[in-house]
């Protein structure tokens, strides 16, 4: 237990450290590139993160939880990276004419052709992460992770305020992948192989094949909003909505990026050992709820005065639908952890079957939201999130005797949580008069009555989190006023 602990640790500062450069290069950026612009990317980004998949052909999770991982397995898994990225980079620098004569946009092949250089580039650091993952050495992953965040944004601010427009975020997405690579090597695990084989390589492929299918699902699924907002209503819609998006995803980089990369590895090594899943799971759930619940209902309640704080006041029409993703966010939360628990326990075909059900429905739904406007497309993921809240729970009572009423049972104290944290940022809304005029206090205020009040939770509910607000307060602050004698 202190292990895993000691690894959410680094986790947590590793994602801070991404979250504050990134916050910085968001604001920077808000205020040099257009919706248009920011639209432009997001639509060439969507093929790239589709064909990502193939790239990877699972076998980041297939290194993570093989039973046992020998040199020539490495070896086999770089061989096989190798060959799929390569064709990757190559088929997408071919497709770059077709999908900017799709959209009527030049500059889209051009995004697309540097984006193929970034995927010629990225077999090694994907390689060498993945086998850090497994050894739970996060302190070296948090390194190369930091290094490539820097990297990126010093590109993109730099480039953005020279004028590139939309190229500077696709020079600076190579960038970050080529630092990543090389912070990658200097830091691999001794004895890691970096020459490629092919001898186990039927096997890696036969785990990929399934675990591909499914992630291109889930893929086509996440980024569907941008490609379908961006030809059904407009590329500066795109832009709006895809800048809402990433404001509620700062949870994913906050928390849950602390969260998820542990749980595949933390549950492979618990398969092997034989020990009890069910009480790890849902305590994991709490812990991620605990935080999850409060800080989407938090952003909801001061989504006017954030967006403008962060990105000016011409990006308002991304203020419904941040809301309306919150609430989408509040259901996914449920089941964030689900599939890797259910491929971490060998059943990688049921996550495979389960994308490709539900990826589909999400697709229809904004296809039909989509003449309704922004808000409505965003509401449609309200109801897939719902939609694969009950399939994946249902699921995973079949595969590991988990229920989503003992789950939902075990979190009702991060309800209880989420009401403490609200009461400050409900009540400073509520009694601000004029919502147009400094917007940095509104957030400010706010963000300090939700914390204030989530302390308060946390220690009148007993909350999980309580325990670990403690053993901090013994460890960095022992003669706290409050500490016990």
């Amino acid at each position: 237990m202190s292990a895993i602990k000691r690894s959410l640790g680094i986790s947590f500062i590793t994602q801070y450290a991404e979250l504050v450069i990134q916050f910085v290069g968001v604001m920077l950026l808000a205020r040099v590139i257009t919706s248009e612009q920011v639209g432009i990317f997001s639509v060439a980004a969507f093929l790239m993160a589709l064909l990502h998949v193939f790239r990877d052909f699972g076998v980041a999770r297939y290194l993570i939880q093989v039973e046992v991982l020998t040199p020539e397995k490495i070896r086999s898994a770089f061989g096989v990276t190798i060959i799929l990225a390569w064709s990757v980079a190559l088929i997408l620098y071919l497709s770059s004419g077709l999908l900017a004569d799709l959209y009527h946009e030049p500059q889209i092949r051009s995004i697309l052709m540097v984006m193929s250089l970034s995927f010629a580039i990225t077999p090694v650091g994907s390689l060498v992460s993945s086998i850090m993952r497994r050894n739970m050495q996060l302190k070296r992953l948090a390194m190369v992770r930091v290094s490539s965040v820097v990297c990126h944004g010093l590109v993109a601010v730099s480039m953005a305020y020279m004028d590139y427009g939309a190229m500077a975020l696709a020079w600076a997405n190579f960038a970050s992948i080529a630092s990543f690579g090389i912070v990658a090597v200097l830091l691999r695990p001794a004895g890691t192989p970096l020459t490629p084989s092919f001898r186990d390589s039927r096997e890696i492929l036969a785990f990929g094949s399934i675990s591909s299918l499914g992630s291109i699902a889930s893929v086509a699924g996440a980024n569907a909003p941008d490609v379908i907002i961006g030809k059904a209503i407009s590329l500066a819609a795109t832009g709006y909505f895809s800048r809402a998006n990433g404001l509620v995803q700062i949870f994913k980089t906050l928390v849950g990026g602390a969260f998820v990369p542990l749980v595949l590895p933390y549950f492979s090594q618990l398969r092997r050992d034989n020990k009890p899943m069910i009480e790890p799971y849902k305590l994991a759930v709490v812990h991620l709820t605990g935080f999850a619940w409060p800080f989407f209902t938090f952003m909801a309640i001061i989504a006017l005065p954030l967006v403008r704080l962060l990105y000016g006041d011409n990006w308002d029409a991304s203020v419904a639908v941040v809301q309306v993703l919150c609430i989408a966010s509040l259901v996914s939360t449920l089941s964030t952890f689900a599939g890797e628990v259910m491929i971490a326990y060998g059943h990688i075909v049921l996550v495979t079957r389960l994308h490709l059900i539900i990826q589909p429905v999400r697709v229809a739904a904004i296809l039909l939201a989509c003449p309704f406007g922004l808000v409505a497309v965003a509401a449609s993921t309200v109801i897939t999130e719902a939609i694969a809240l009950v399939l994946t729970s249902r699921a995973l009572r079949q595969t590991n005797g988990v229920s989503l009423m003992a789950v939902l049972a075990a979190t009702y104290k991060s309800a209880l949580l989420t009401a403490f944290t609200v009461i400050g940022p409900v009540a400073l809304m509520l009694l601000w008069l004029d919502k147009n005029e400094h917007e940095w206090l509104q957030v400010l205020l706010g963000s300090l009555g939700a914390l204030a009040g989530w302390l308060v939770g946390v220690f009148v509910t007993h909350h999980p989190i309580r325990q670990h607000l403690e053993q901090a307060q013994v460890r960095f602050w022992p003669d706290a006023p409050w500490a016990k004698r």
